[in-house]
Order: structure tokens, then sequence, then C-alpha cells
């Protein structure tokens, strides 16, 4: 991910238009309400059945990728050996 700053007192012809200003205290309100709202959990999966998975996967794609299908392999033995 990228953030970029801008410092806006460097550019002196630019001014904050007023209607973002009036919205932010509303935007922070419903970012409130809906992160406090409850998410349900998804389905509980066995990770050695997930890693099994991405090996049938990474079984399928060494042919034609097989870099990314050594990527797979080891990210399926990671998986199945995390504590959690």
């Amino acid at each position: 991910m990228t953030y970029i700053t801008v410092h806006l007192s460097r550019f002196p012809g630019f001014a904050t238009p007023p209607g973002p200003s009036r919205l932010l205290p509303w935007f922070h309100a419903a970012l409130r309400f809906l992160g406090s709202r409850p998410v349900a959990a998804p389905p509980i999966r066995d990770r050695v059945h997930e890693a099994c998975e991405l090996r049938a996967w990474a079984e399928k794609v060494r042919a034609t990728d097989p870099r990314f299908a050594a990527d797979l392999f080891a990210a399926a033995d990671r998986h199945e050996r995390q504590d959690g």
C-alpha cells in the first residue's frame, strides 16, 4: 500500500471546499456505527484441508509455472503449521 502526504501550505491558491468539512463528523459517526456492529465469523475450516486444496492447485500449475507452484507448496506448508 502506498501513502502520499500532501502539505497544503505549499499550495497557497488551494482552499478546502466547505462541503467535506461539514460532512466529516457524519462520516466519523457512520464509521463508528459500522465498526461497532458484530461481524459473523466465517465457517471454520480445517487447516489441513485448506493446505491440501492449495497443494492441489499447485499441482495444476506446476507444469506451466514451476516457481509459482513452489511458492504455493511452501505457503501450504506454512499454513498447515501455523499456530492459531
